[in-house]
């Protein structure tokens, strides 16, 4: 598998190898989230690094774990099996092990986030994804639903659509990115006047983050690709209208330092190569994802 030799532990180890891994990609906003969310609670997850740019979540190797061919992918070797766990057609199908035990390989980083809080839950702190309390698990699974269909949808196609394609040698669409700047910045709105209360609310769903929190700022953050002069708008630009939410964006990576500004060091390390002029050598290797290292040349 590639990537299998920078393998990294989030949460430390005994040397055994790990039950959970984590198959990621660190320019991927969702699969930067489940790290940031692992290594927060301290969770005995190995990291195993994926590279989209080099064609690696299309290998044969990659789409036999995860046929969807996407990043994140969460491997656990030792889930607890049940009657109505057996194999089954899809990603997240169970295949059957020794001792009551099977091996699970499940998709979507709010779905990996859940498990991982049901998994450890004397490591993940309540407030990320409560267990006791079912009407906040419910208003963090609508936050969690409501990110996906307008902070992801906006944010994620205009950054697709304006820098990624490009890099990837596929086709882009300014239609669709125009679209996706619209939904992004109804998308803002909301989630400053409503679930920020329009500053009432710390974070979106009460007093402490939440899944939903780290996801929505992940994903944000990938708007430090676009630059005004060539791309017409940057990420400077789009927030500024927004005061409560950048107040709540610097909340979120205050509340998960230093491990949020580390697993971002890929990104911004991409992002100052390229501002740098041509010829510059500055920030050599912004492609490489490790443990989440990599010079970081702007700060979080």
């Amino acid at each position: 598998m590639p990537g299998e030799g920078a393998a990294g532990a989030a949460g430390g180890g005994s040397g055994r190898a790990a039950e959970v891994r984590l198959y990621v990609d660190f320019m991927s906003q969702p699969s930067r989230c489940v790290v940031i969310f692992s290594r927060v609670n301290g969770l005995p997850v190995e990291v195993r690094p994926i590279f989209i740019h080099k064609g690696e979540t299309r290998s044969p190797a990659y789409l036999a774990l995860n046929p969807l061919g996407k990043v994140p992918l969460l491997e656990d070797t030792a889930a607890a099996a049940s009657s109505s766990s057996g194999p089954g057609p899809g990603p997240a199908a169970a295949a059957g092990g020794a001792g009551g035990s099977c091996v699970l390989r499940l998709p979507e980083s709010a779905a990996i986030m859940s498990y991982l809080a049901d998994r450890f839950p004397g490591r993940v702190a309540e407030h990320w994804f409560p267990r006791s309390d079912l009407a906040h698990r419910a208003r963090v699974e609508a936050a969690l639903h409501w990110y996906q269909g307008n902070i992801r949808a906006g944010a994620a196609k205009l950054s697709f659509h304006k820098v990624i394609a490009k890099r990837l040698g596929v086709p882009s669409d300014e239609r669709v990115a125009l679209d996706a700047l619209k939904t992004l910045q109804l998308a803002l709105s909301a989630l400053q006047d409503v679930w920020l209360g329009g500053g009432v609310r710390r974070f979106m769903t009460g007093e402490l983050p939440c899944a939903a929190d780290l996801l929505a700022c992940c994903e944000l953050e990938q708007l430090r690709m676009l630059r005004a002069v060539e791309h017409g708008t940057d990420m400077e630009a789009l927030m500024a209208p927004y005061p409560q939410v950048l107040a709540w964006q610097q909340r979120v990576r205050d509340a998960t330092s230093p491990h949020y500004a580390q697993v971002h060091r890929v990104l911004m390390a991409a992002v100052a190569q390229k501002a740098a002029p041509a010829g510059s050598g500055a920030v050599a290797g912004a492609g490489a994802g490790g443990a989440g290292g990599g010079a970081a040349q702007s700060k979080l």
